[in-house]
C-alpha cells in the first residue's frame, strides 16, 4: 500500500497506532509525515492569482462536465467543442471560443455539502474548526505574506484583494493571526467605483484630513500592546485605502469602458474580472485577487431564465474575455499576462446528478463538480477526469494520486505555480497550535496533498 495515495479518517489512525504498544504499524505514517517536511521545488509559473468563485455552488451536469437527459432543455443548444468537451453553448459561447485555454477538472469533490463550511474550506484550504475559525487565514493572506519581501518600491496596491463577497455564508475570511496587512481589501462593484479614484480637488481634500487624522492616532498606532492590535490593524486599512486613492495609476486601474462593460457581460461579474485584469496589468502590488459570482444555489427552478441561464451568460462573457483579454496583453519581455496568471473558476461543491428534484431544481452535492483553470503553463483544449455517466461519481482522477482532487490539492497547485513551499508550518500562533500552510487533516480523512502536475503541459 502506498500511504501518500490514501485517505485515513482520524480515528482510523488512531486504530492504526495502538495495534501494539510499539506502535510498529504507524511507523509509515511518521515516515510520510517526514516526507510530507521534505523540500520541494516550487514551480514558480505565475506571479498573480485570480480566484472566481462561484456562490452556492455550479451544476457541473448542466454546465462543463455536461450530462443530457430527458431533463435537459432543448435550448441549450449542446455541441461538441473539443476532444470528450460537450457544452451547452447557447449559455457558454465565450468559454467555447477560448476553450484552448482552459482545462476542465472535472474529478474535484468537496468535503462537506454544506455552504458555510464549504465555503470556509475554499477561502482557507483548511477545515472549519471553530476553536481556532478566527485564526486560520486564507490562501490569500498567506500568498500576500509570502509575496511581502517581493514588494517592490512603486508597489502600492494591496497584495489580496477580493471582490463582490456579499452574499458568502461564510463571509470573507480576513487575515486571521497573521498582521491586517494580509487582509484582503474588499471592492464591491455594485456600490461603484469613482471613490477609489477621486479627482485632484478630492484628494486635496484627502490628504488633508489624512494628515490631521496621523496627528490625532499618533499614540494608538505607535502602542505595540495586544490591546491596541485592533486599532492598527483599522489603521492599516486606512493606510491602504490612501495609497490606493493616492495612486495615479488607479485611475486607469478603476476605469471601465463602455466597450470592456459590453464585452465583458454588462454584470457584477463582469466589472470585477475587468478590475481583476487591470490589476495584473498595472503590476502595482497586487498578487491574489478572489472574486465571487453570487447566486448558484438553485434548489428550485434552476431553469429559470434568471437562474441558471443568467448566471452562466455573465460567467460566460465575463471570464472569457478575462482570459482572452489576459493572453492578447503582454509584458516588455513578450510575455502575455496569462502567461504569468493562474485563473481558477469554482464553486464551493456541485449540484445533485440527474433527475430534477420536486421543485425543479438540483441540491447539493460534494462527490463531483468541475473547475476551469487557466494559465500559468496550464495545458488548455482538454478535460482532465472523468465522472460517470451521470455526472455522480468520480470514475477517472485523472491524475497520479488515483482519487479526487480536494482543496488542499488545488491550495498546493496554486502555492508552487506561484513560487511558494507548499510544506511551510508557523509555530507562533496564538493558539500555540501549528499551522501548515495545506492542513494534512481535512475534515473527515488524512490528505497527502500534492500539485496537480498533470495541468501543466
Amino acid at each position: 500500500m502506498r500511504f501518500t495515495d490514501t485517505l485515513l479518517t482520524r480515528r482510523e489512525i488512531v486504530r492504526l497506532g495502538s495495534l501494539t504498544w510499539s506502535g510498529y504499524y504507524f511507523l509509515p505514517l511518521l515516515k510520510a509525515s517526514e516526507r510530507a517536511t521534505a523540500k520541494v521545488q516550487p514551480r514558480g509559473s505565475a506571479r498573480f492569482c485570480i480566484f472566481v468563485m462561484l456562490d452556492g455552488g455550479q451544476s457541473h451536469v448542466d454546465s462543463f462536465d455536461l450530462k443530457e437527459g430527458k431533463w435537459t432543455p432543448q435550448d441549450f443548444d449542446i455541441r461538441s467543442i473539443a476532444a470528450d468537451i460537450r457544452l451547452p453553448y447557447a449559455l457558454f459561447p465565450g468559454i467555447a471560443s477560448q476553450i484552448g485555454k482552459f482545462c476542465l477538472v472535472r474529478s474535484a469533490n468537496a468535503w462537506d455539502a454544506v455552504h458555510g463550511r464549504a465555503q470556509y474550506y475554499v477561502q482557507a484550504a483548511h477545515p472549519l474548526n471553530v476553536a481556532l475559525q478566527k485564526e486560520i487565514p486564507p490562501l490569500g493572506s498567506v500568498v500576500a505574506m509570502e509575496y511581502a519581501s517581493r514588494r517592490k518600491r512603486g508597489d502600492t496596491f494591496p497584495p489580496y484583494v477580493a471582490m463582490n463577497v456579499t452574499q458568502s455564508q461564510a463571509g470573507l475570511l480576513n487575515s486571521g493571526f497573521l498582521p491586517a496587512t494580509y487582509s484582503p481589501f474588499h471592492i464591491d462593484t455594485a456600490s461603484g467605483l469613482a471613490a477609489f479614484s477621486p479627482d485632484a480637488d478630492s484628494k486635496k481634500d484627502l490628504d488633508r484630513r489624512w494628515k490631521l487624522l496621523q496627528r490625532f492616532d499618533e499614540r494608538f498606532r505607535t502602542d505595540p500592546s495586544i490591546a491596541e492590535k485592533a486599532y492598527r490593524d483599522y489603521h492599516n486599512h486606512y493606510e491602504g485605502a490612501v495609497r490606493i486613492m493616492s495612486d495615479p495609476r488607479g485611475e486607469k486601474i478603476f476605469r471601465i469602458t463602455a466597450d470592456d462593460r459590453e464585452r465583458y457581460g454588462n454584470s457584477y461579474t463582469g466589472e470585477a474580472c475587468i478590475l481583476a485584469r487591470n490589476l495584473v496589468e498595472a503590476d502595482a502590488g497586487t498578487h491574489f485577487i478572489f472574486l465571487q459570482q453570487n447566486g448558484w444555489d438553485h434548489h428550485k427552478d434552476i431553469y429559470k431564465q434568471g437562474n441558471h441561464y443568467k448566471l452562466s451568460r455573465e460567467l460566460d462573457a465575463a471570464l472569457a474575455s478575462l482570459v482572452k483579454d489576459l493572453d492578447e496583453r503582454k509584458r516588455p519581455d513578450g510575455r502575455t499576462l496569462l502567461d504569468e496568471t493562474m485563473v481558477i473558476c469554482m464553486g464551493e461543491f456541485g449540484r445533485t446528478p440527474g433527475d430534477l428534484t420536486g421543485l425543479q431544481g438540483r441540491d447539493h452535492y460534494q462527490y463531483a463538480f468541475t473547475v476551469l483553470m487557466a494559465g500559468a503553463g496550464i495545458k488548455g483544449g482538454r478535460p482532465l477526469g472523468k465522472t460517470d455517466a451521470t455526472g455522480a461519481k468520480v470514475i477517472d482522477p485523472g491524475w497520479s494520486a488515483k482519487r479526487p482532487i480536494y482543496m488542499e490539492d488545488i491550495a498546493t497547485t496554486i502555492y508552487s505555480a506561484m513560487g511558494i513551499d507548499w510544506t511551510k508550518t508557523i509555530r507562533t500562533t496564538p493558539s500555540g497550535r501549528e499551522f501548515y500552510y495545506v492542513e494534512p487533516f481535512s475534515a473527515t480523512a488524512f490528505v497527502s496533498n500534492r500539485e496537480v502536475k498533470e495541468l501543466f503541459a
